[in-house]
Formats: C-alpha cells, structure tokens, sequence
C-alpha cells in the first residue's frame, strides 16, 4: 500500500497537469466545496493520523484546539526543516511531489480558519525550495493558492520561507521564532502554538509528511486510512535504512512493521551485506534508541515507549564497526547544534564531546566514565527543551550495553 510514493516517477513535478491528471487537488476540491472546516477536522481525526515529524501526536486533535480559538488572524505553518543525519524523507516529498504537500496544506489551513500558511524549509534545500516555489506558483494560476480558491469562500496565501539549517528550528516554537526574525531557540511553553503561536497568534506546525497524507485521507474517507497499518497508528511511513544492509534507502512501509522485518526482508533491508554480521541498530535518527538484536521483534509505531520510532531513520550497525566513532559523531553534532539558550545543554553537550573526542584518539581517564553518567543525567534530565535529552539517549544505551568497548 503507497500513499506518499504512489505517484513518484508517474508525475513531473515541475509541471502541475502531471499532478492534476493522477486526480490531484480533488481533495482539495472536495474538502471547500463538500466539507465545512469542522467535518475536515473530524475526519482527520477519525483517520487516526499522528503527526510524522517524531513525536506523533494526534493531528486532528491539534487541529481541534487551533479551530476553537476565535482569533481572526491564525497561521498554519508545513515543517520541512529537517537536519537530523539519516534524515531526508522530506527533501524527497518536495523534490519527487510538491504539490502533494502543497495540497495538504491548503487542507489543513482550510480545516483550522488560516489564511495564512508558510512552508518552512531547510536552508540547505536550495533545489527543493526552487521545486516547490515553482508548483506554488503554478497552483495560483490554476486557483487553487490565493483569495476565493475554486469558487469557494477560502482564501489561504502560502509564502515559502527558508531558514539557516539549524537542527533546534525543527523544534516548533524555535522554528516560529525563526520565521518571526528571531533568534531561533525554543520558548517556554505554555501557551502552545495552536492557541499562542506566529506573532501570537493561533498557528498550526505539521511535518511535510504528515501533510502528504491529507489528500488520501480526504479523497478516500477516514475508514479507507484507518484500515491500514497499526490501530493506534494508522497509515504507511517512509523508512530510510542506512548502514549495513544490502538495499539501503527509503522505503514506504505501514505503520506497525516490525524491526526485523524492514531490516531483513527482500522487499526491504534484503539482510546484511555479506561478511557482516549484525550488531545493533539505532531506530529514529541521531536522537534514537539502540536496538540490540533480541529486540529487534519491536514494531515501529509511534506508542511504542521502549523504542520510539522518531523520524523513520533506521542506521544497522556490524560488528566491525567502532562504537567509539559513533559516540564522537553523535556528540559531534548535538554539541554543534545546541542553541546554547539553557547552561546544562550549552555545556553539557559541549563537555560530552571534549570527552568522547579523546575516548575516540584512546586518551581515556579514570573518572571519564563517572563524568559521563553525570553529564547524561543532567542532559537527560535539566535541559530547556528536548535536545538535550536527545543527545544523551544513544550514548546511554551505548553505556548500558558495551562500556568495556568505550572505557578500554
């Protein structure tokens, strides 16, 4: 089953006809001729979608708290500003589909009362950019951007902006302190963003994945999506599998897969590449559990709390591989990207690196081991936002499961 790839390859995505002829912007056309904003909003939730940027919340429900509030001015806002390592499942819904996204965000700024919406991508993503700019433009001319789309009341304007490619504007309120000209760095929460957002305003933050699936959703009915993967998380994911595996890449794959499964089968993974034997892999991302090969029965969903699935990023790891390399390259990039808003992450990050830089050259000191689990603990526990807490996930399963490679 493919609801994000479906058409890749079948469309050019720099000419929106190719999109409209595989029944393109139907949804749209149902969701403001058919549907008042309330019924979008309750079929979205009866679908079940939870948000694909990580933390899988309940999209309808989101959408909900937005719609309640009476403010006249709201916005709703597409996340494309992926910056994670092994993360790029949305680079590839803009460059392979565009205005598959452009069309679930006209949905959803319809569903919540917005007449303003963003599409805030990676700085980095100039090509992308450029893609999407140019199906934005095309959908105005076909009216389906702007004031009165298709005939109808809704009025929605969508502006494209780009940040700097910093990995904390993926966070949503840092990612709306960027868009306002600010420094971008989390805020205090609450208010959250669907009552207090954009210029305080009521706004709503979607990753450009779960966007992708709004016009499934709206042209096939709630009970079509709902039917398909996991009951508690329905619908497919793209999956990128890094590492050791014969077929790495991605891979559209329902929710509720298990580990194993995209790992070794042929119509995945296809196993491990030969002379190599499994060691452990790391589910969602740089920011993302180890999963050791006795737990590799574990289904991707987004309640599974023992190995949340995060962003979709799978890296298989040998057992010819340095674990050392690993904890550098992790603590490399959370200490790069830490906006250095709260003193715990600023530091504690920064001290981690010091720390697995020498492990990596072999200098290894008598009380690294104990100044690492304090260094953890704190990141885990005290930080302003969840980066922290991030950074130190991977190198404490790394501790828990082999210290004797990492301290001798």
């Amino acid at each position: 089953m493919k609801i994000i790839t479906r058409h890749w390859g079948k469309i050019n995505p720099l000419k929106i006809d190719s999109y409209i002829r595989q029944r393109g912007y139907e949804a749209l056309q149902k969701a403001v001729r058919e549907m008042d904003p309330k019924s979008v909003i309750d079929e979205v939730k009866k679908s079940g979608l939870r948000g694909r940027g990580g933390a899988g919340f309940p999209t309808g429900e989101k959408w909900e708290i937005a719609a309640r509030e009476k403010s006249p001015e709201k916005y709703f806002i597409c996340n494309l500003d992926e910056s994670e390592p092994g993360t790029y499942k949305d680079r590839l819904i803009a460059e392979k589909n565009p205005h598959q996204v452009i069309e679930g965000l006209l949905i959803g700024a319809y569903a919540v009362g917005a007449k303003k919406a963003y599409i805030y991508i990676n700085g980095r993503y100039a090509e992308q950019a450029e893609v999407l700019q140019i199906a934005l433009d095309q959908a105005r001319e076909k009216e389906f951007v702007g004031s009165g789309i298709l005939g109808s009341a809704a009025d929605v304007e969508i502006s494209i902006h780009q940040g700097a490619g910093a990995y904390i504007c993926g966070e949503e309120t840092a990612l709306l302190n960027s868009i306002e000209g600010k420094r971008g760095e989390p805020r205090l929460k609450p208010l959250f963003p669907p009552v207090s957002g954009l210029f305080g305003k009521p706004t709503i933050v979607n990753n450009a994945e779960t966007l992708a699936n709004l016009p499934y959703i709206i042209r096939h009915g709630a009970q079509n999506y709902a039917e398909i993967g996991s009951k508690t998380s329905p619908g497919t994911k793209l999956f990128l599998l890094h590492g050791a595996v014969k077929n790495p890449g991605f891979f559209e794959a329902p929710l509720g897969i298990g580990l194993r499964e995209l790992i070794f089968a042929k119509e995945y993974g296809g196993g491990m590449k030969s002379g190599k034997e499994f060691w452990f892999a790391q589910a969602g991302g740089a920011s993302g559990r180890l999963v050791p090969s006795g737990k590799l029965d574990q289904v991707l969903t987004y309640d599974n709390c023992e190995y949340p699935l995060g962003s979709g990023s799978v890296l298989v790891v040998d057992k010819t591989e340095d674990i050392k390399d690993y904890l550098f390259s992790w603590a490399d990039f959370f200490h790069r990207e830490s906006c250095g808003k709260c003193v715990p992450c600023r530091e504690g990050t920064y001290r981690l690196w010091e720390i697995a830089k020498r492990i990596r050259n072999g200098d290894i000191r008598e009380r690294d081991r104990e100044n690492v689990e304090d260094i953890l603990w704190t990141l885990g526990n005290t930080t302003f936002c969840p980066l922290g807490k991030f950074a130190s996930v991977a190198w404490s399963d790394a501790m828990k499961m082999f210290p004797d490679k990492i301290f001798k």
